[in-house]
């Protein structure tokens, strides 16, 4: 549900009830995401917590998506440096516990929730076009061979893959010379002959 402009109050209430609810997440993932919950924590009503977001779902939805960011925007300089500034800039954020309850929700929620598919499938989207506008570039700057744009997916995948494994499967944190290598890995398939 939209906020209110016309009310400051209705804007405070979400606000923080928003942040409640993240924090909440943070601690005990999805499950611990209630109106109850959110309520007690931000001090604001259940009744105008349920006029904001009438279903559970609805909270927790808005919650992800006030956590999420484009993954790359336009950038300056070649796109291999471009694309290591950009994860770079995050890795205090991947590197937090809140980081794997947001994607661990996001992951498991998408399976049951067509809002939150919707949602991963936005995100994920949204990062490949990034991705392959800068990849056209890359191409006609002579950065990297032909073709590459029509690969931004498999790009995103090689790039991105290795982080995951790396934060939430091996529970090791990720650091710029590990964004470097696997960034450098997945375009290497991609670089001019010489």
């Amino acid at each position: 549900m939209s906020p209110s402009k016309a009310d400051p109050r209705a804007q405070r209430s979400r606000t923080a009830a928003l942040a409640a609810a993240v924090n909440l997440l943070g601690e005990g993932g999805p499950g611990a995401v209630t109106h109850a919950a959110v309520a007690e924590r931000s001090g604001v009503g259940r009744a105008t917590l349920y006029r904001h977001w009438p279903q559970q779902q609805d909270l927790l939805l808005d919650a992800l998506v006030g956590l999420t960011e484009p993954l790359l925007g336009a950038g300056e300089g070649s796109v291999r440096d471009h694309l290591v500034r950009q994860i770079t800039d995050r890795l205090n954020w991947f590197n937090q516990s809140l980081s794997a309850s947001v994607m661990a929700t996001l992951i498991d929620q998408a399976e049951r929730d067509p809002h939150i598919r919707e949602l991963r499938h936005h995100l994920y989207g949204a990062a490949v076009e990034d991705l392959r506008g800068a990849l056209r570039a890359a191409v006609e700057r002579g950065e990297l061979r032909p073709g590459a744009d029509e690969h931004a997916s498999l790009l995103l995948a090689r790039i991105i893959g290795p982080l995951f494994f790396q934060r939430y499967l091996l529970d090791q944190a990720v650091d710029e010379e590990f964004v470097e290598r696997s960034v450098d890995n997945a375009l290497a398939a991609w670089q001019p002959y010489t």
